[in-house]
C-alpha cells in the first residue's frame, strides 16, 4: 500500500512508520511530504492509495499544499490526524477508528489499522482501480473507456443517440522537449481539469493516449448533436486561455473529432475510427478546431489509400515523365535552361498534372522515392543534351520539404550525380520559402552540402512566403524566382510592379539572378526586360513540353527571336 504523509515534523513520520510496520499483513510504502510541495509536484497524489494529513490545530496545512491537492482534483482517501477534534466530529467513531479523523493522543496500531481498512479498498479492488484508471489524471483509461463505450452502444436503439468526442492536444511533444516531462505531465493534468469543467456531471471523460482524451455522449430520447456542439464551444473557449506551467504561460490548441452512431449496432472500433478521422481533418487547420464525421470523409480517405497504392505501382513501373518549360535569357534571347515538371502517364486516366497526385505523395512520404526518380531522370536528360552539344543548358527540378527529412538525401543525390557524371552548374534544385522555414537547420546544412556538389539552389515563389533577407543571404541561394501572381499583373497593378522591381533590385544586390515565371504577354516580358530581369519563363514562350519537344526547340534558332519580335514591336 502506497501512503503519502503530509506532516511538518519528522517525529510524526517516524511514529507512523513504526505503527505501520507493527501491523500484520499490511505491506506499506510511506512517503513523507513536509511543508513544501516538491513530492506532490514530482508524484501526483493519485499515485497513492491513501493520504495521511498530520495536521496540528495551531498550524494548519500550508495553503500551497491545499491548492495543489485541489488542482490535482484528488480522489485519494484522506485521513486527518489532529490534536483536537473539529466541532461536529463524532468522538466515538474517531476513538474506534471508524472516522477519517483520528486524535493523535489516541493513535495506536489497531486504531490506525481499523481506519485504513475502512478508508482503503481491498487489494483486489485496488488492482481493478489501477487497471482502469490513468494514474496521472485520475481519469478512466483507454481500456475502461472502450468497455464503457461498448456498453453504451449495445444499449443504443436509435441513430445518433450516442456520440464520441476525441480531443487531441496539438504539438504536445514540443512542451516535453522544451520544458521537460514533468512540465508535460503537469500540462496534461491542467488540460484534463479544464476539459472536465466544460462537461456535465453525467459525462465520462477518459485519457486514452499520451495527449488524447475522449468523451461519450448518450441520449435515449434523441440526437446528441446539440449537446456535443455546446461542449465543443465550451472547450474551445477554455483552451483559448494560457496554462501556467513551469513558470510560463503556455498556449495550446486542440483538434477535436466527433462521431455518432448513424445506425444501431455500430462497433466501438468503427466509432473510434470515425471520430479519429474527423479529428485528423480538424488538425489540418491551424488553431483549435473541430469536425463532425461524415461518410464523405471515409470515401475521401479510401480514395487517397487507392491513390497511394497506384502511386507506388507507378513508381515501380516508371509511369512518371518529366515535361520541361524553357527559360529564356532576355539579354541573349536564347534558351539557357528549363524547369522539369513531373507528370503521370496513367494507364487508364491519361496524362495527369501534379495537382492530381503530389499532395497525396507528400502526405504519404512517397514524394521521397518520386523525388529521387525526378533527379535521376533530369540527370539522364542532361547527359543526352550534352551528347547533342547543348552542354551549357541547365535543368531545374523541384524539391519537397519531405526529402530533407530523409537523412540519406544528400548522399543519394551525390550518388545519382556521380553515376551520370553531372558537372557543376548543370543541375538546379528549386525550393519554396516554406520548405526552408519549416525544416530550419536541417535544410540549411543540406543546402550547403548540395551546393558543394555543384548544384545551384533557387528560391521558388519568392514574395509569397516569410523568409528573412538575413536567412536568404546566409544560404547558398543563387537564384530568386518571382512568383507568377506578381508577374501576371505587373502591367495592370502598380503595387505588384513595385514589388517585382524591388525583388529584382534585391537579388542583384545579393549577386543573385532573377527568374520571372508565369509571363504570358508581350507587355509583361517587355516590363521584365526594361527592369533588367535575367530570365523569363511562361506561356508567352512555351508551355511545359516533352523532353523531345525541348530538344526540337533548341534546334530552332529563330524560336525565341520570333517571340521577342512581338515585344520589340511595342516600341
Amino acid at each position: 500500500m502506497r501512503i503519502l504523509l503530509i506532516a511538518d515534523q519528522n517525529a510524526e513520520y517516524k511514529q507512523l512508520e513504526r505503527l505501520l510496520g507493527s501491523m500484520e499483513g499490511v505491506r506499506h510504502q510511506l512517503t513523507w511530504c513536509q511543508s513544501d510541495i516538491s513530492v506532490l509536484e514530482a508524484t501526483p497524489a493519485s499515485a497513492f492509495h491513501l493520504i495521511l494529513w498530520g495536521r496540528v490545530s495551531e498550524a494548519p496545512l500550508s495553503r500551497r499544499i491545499l491548492q495543489e491537492l485541489n488542482r490535482q482534483n484528488v480522489k485519494t482517501p484522506i485521513i486527518v490526524i489532529t490534536d483536537r477534534l473539529p466541532a461536529g466530529a463524532d468522538a466515538g467513531a474517531c476513538a474506534r477508528g471508524e472516522s477519517d479523523i483520528l486524535l493523535r493522543e489516541q493513535l495506536t496500531a489497531p486504531l490506525l489499522a481499523r481506519a485504513l481498512a475502512l478508508a482503503v479498498p481491498p487489494a483486489a479492488e485496488r488492482v481493478h482501480h489501477a487497471r482502469n484508471v490513468d494514474p496521472l489524471t485520475g481519469l478512466i483509461n483507454r481500456s475502461e473507456f472502450r468497455d464503457q463505450l461498448d456498453r453504451v452502444l449495445a444499449n443504443a436503439t436509435t441513430p445518433e443517440s450516442v456520440g464520441l468526442l476525441l480531443v487531441d492536444v496539438d504539438q504536445f511533444k514540443k512542451v516535453n522537449a522544451s520544458y521537460g516531462q514533468g512540465a508535460g505531465d503537469a500540462l496534461i493534468q491542467l488540460i484534463a481539469e479544464r476539459i472536465a469543467t466544460c462537461l456535465s456531471a453525467h459525462h465520462s471523460l477518459a485519457r486514452i493516449g499520451g495527449n488524447e482524451f475522449a468523451v461519450v455522449y448518450q441520449n435515449a430520447l434523441g440526437s446528441v448533436e446539440s449537446e456535443c456542439r455546446i461542449n465543443l464551444e465550451r472547450i474551445l473557449q477554455a483552451m483559448a486561455k494560457p496554462f501556467p506551467v513551469a513558470q510560463h504561460a503556455i498556449r495550446m490548441n486542440v483538434s477535436m473529432g466527433v462521431a455518432m452512431n448513424k445506425e444501431p449496432g455500430m462497433s466501438v472500433d468503427v466509432m473510434l475510427a470515425n471520430a479519429d478521422m474527423a479529428m485528423r481533418i480538424a488538425k489540418r487547420d491551424k488553431g483549435s478546431n473541430y469536425q463532425f464525421y461524415t461518410k464523405d470523409m471515409t470515401d475521401a480517405a479510401q480514395k487517397i489509400l487507392r491513390l497511394e497504392a497506384e502511386i507506388r505501382r507507378a513508381i515501380r513501373n516508371e509511369e512518371f515523365v518529366l515535361h520541361y518549360q524553357p527559360r529564356i535569357d532576355i539579354t541573349s534571347n536564347r534558351i539557357v535552361g528549363a524547369e522539369g515538371l513531373v507528370r503521370w502517364q496513367h494507364p487508364n486516366r491519361g496524362l495527369l498534372s501534379p495537382a492530381e497526385f503530389i499532395a497525396v505523395a507528400e502526405e504519404s512520404g512517397l514524394i521521397v522515392p518520386l523525388g529521387y526518380w525526378v533527379v535521376h531522370q533530369a540527370c539522364k536528360d542532361l547527359n543526352e543534351l550534352t551528347l547533342k552539344g547543348y552542354d551549357d543548358i541547365q535543368l531545374a527540378v523541384n524539391v519537397s520539404f519531405k526529402q530533407f527529412q530523409d537523412k540519406k538525401f544528400v548522399q543519394t543525390v551525390a550518388n545519382i550525380m556521380n553515376k551520370h557524371k553531372i558537372t557543376e552548374g548543370r543541375l538546379e534544385f528549386e525550393l519554396t520559402e516554406t520548405t526552408m522555414m519549416i525544416e530550419g537547420q536541417a535544410v540549411d546544412q543540406s543546402l550547403q552540402r548540395l551546393s558543394e556538389l555543384g548544384i545551384d539552389i533557387s528560391l521558388d515563389d519568392f514574395g509569397t512566403g516569410y523568409s528573412s533577407f538575413v536567412h536568404i543571404q546566409r544560404l547558398p541561394i543563387s537564384v530568386l524566382k518571382i512568383d507568377r501572381s506578381f508577374v501576371g499583373s505587373v502591367t495592370t497593378n502598380e503595387d505588384d510592379a513595385t514589388i517585382v522591381k524591388a525583388i529584382i533590385s534585391l537579388a542583384h544586390s545579393l549577386n543573385m539572378q532573377v527568374i520571372a515565371e508565369g509571363a504570358e504577354t508581350a507587355e509583361q516580358v517587355d516590363f521584365l526586360a526594361r527592369n533588367h530581369c535575367d530570365q523569363v519563363q511562361g506561356y508567352f514562350f512555351s508551355r511545359p513540353v516533352t523532353f523531345a519537344n525541348i530538344k526540337e526547340l533548341l534546334t530552332q534558332d529563330d524560336f525565341v527571336d520570333r517571340r521577342i519580335a512581338s515585344v520589340l514591336a511595342l516600341h
